[in-house]
């Protein structure tokens, strides 16, 4: 085992999983279980590593003490039968609590299925199967200038889902962020995002106002989001804090609680035609 400040890199991806959380005390299980784990997790196709975050099961998750776990952590590729055995890194949280992080060094393959287990010593067994979604890479199509709300349609082909969709527009106003959430709709081929451009940048206008600001200026829009496998859905849309750790609300572990998913960050750069950015007030000149 190895301790001390190692960080795996995992960013916002496994914070939207919930797995990195320092709110231990906060996750009640129920009274009577048999569950022995709770697992979270993520498979990033575009990380060298892959990590997983292991707490045990007790009548409450407590703190996480800087100790060792009676825990061995292996992955299979369902899709190759490679198998894997994962190494325990005990974390320093900011706020000075300790978490259990396996992690092992390699790329997670597009579309490939994997197969976490977990195994106490003593017999006790969970496990976790998740599919890495395959690459997409999004297409903006400019929106009809002629047709006044400016709807902008991204497409992420072959994407199964997407959340924590944001749209950022930079002009020299500033910068103004929009958060879609999981915003999209399926459509033969992928997963489509309707940018509401007209609604978006009446904010940059009413700022550019406020600041003295003319001519305003759009230089260009950032639009991302995160593709996931299909079953990466949270209660409602929403990923709540308060909803997501009860046990059981977002879960795909048998025999214990959690959840792993597999996905990665996507972006892509949009700079509108001069027709559309006349239409909707900005200076092309």
């Amino acid at each position: 085992m190895r301790t001390g400040s190692y960080i795996v890199g995992l960013g916002s991806l496994l914070l939207l999983a919930i797995g990195l959380m320092a709110c231990e005390e906060a996750i009640i299980p129920p009274t009577r279980t048999d569950a022995v784990f709770t697992v979270y997790g993520l498979f990033n196709p575009l990380s060298d590593t892959q990590a997983v975050r292991v707490y045990t099961v007790d009548h409450v998750l407590e703190i996480t003490k800087p100790e060792p776990i009676d825990a061995v952590v292996t992955s299979v590729d369902l899709t190759t039968g490679e198998t894997r055995v994962w190494e325990d890194s005990l974390v320093k949280f900011i706020r000075g609590t300790y978490g259990h992080i396996f992690y092992s060094p390699f790329t997670a393959e597009f579309e490939h299925r994997y197969r976490i287990d977990v195994d106490r010593s003593d017999g006790a067994h969970v496990e976790v199967t998740t599919t890495v979604p395959p690459l997409s890479e999004p297409e903006v199509s400019d929106p009809d200038p002629d047709i006044f709300e400016l709807i902008t349609t991204v497409l992420w082909p072959d994407a199964p889902n997407l959340i924590d969709i944001k749209v950022i527009y930079n002009s020299n106003v500033g910068i103004t962020k929009w958060n879609y959430g999981d915003t999209s709709e399926r459509v033969p081929g992928g997963r489509v995002v309707k940018v509401q451009f007209r609604r978006d940048t009446r904010d940059i206008f009413f700022e550019a106002i406020r600041a003295g600001i003319n001519p305003v200026r759009l230089h260009y829009v950032e639009i991302l989001a995160v593709v996931t496998n299909a079953e990466w859905v949270p209660p409602d849309g929403r990923f709540d804090p308060e909803v997501l750790v009860e046990p059981g609300t977002l879960t795909n572990v048998e025999g214990g609680f959690g959840f792993v998913g597999a996905g990665y960050e996507t972006k892509i750069i949009w700079i509108p035609s001069d027709d559309v950015l006349d239409v909707a007030g900005f200076f092309t000149q």
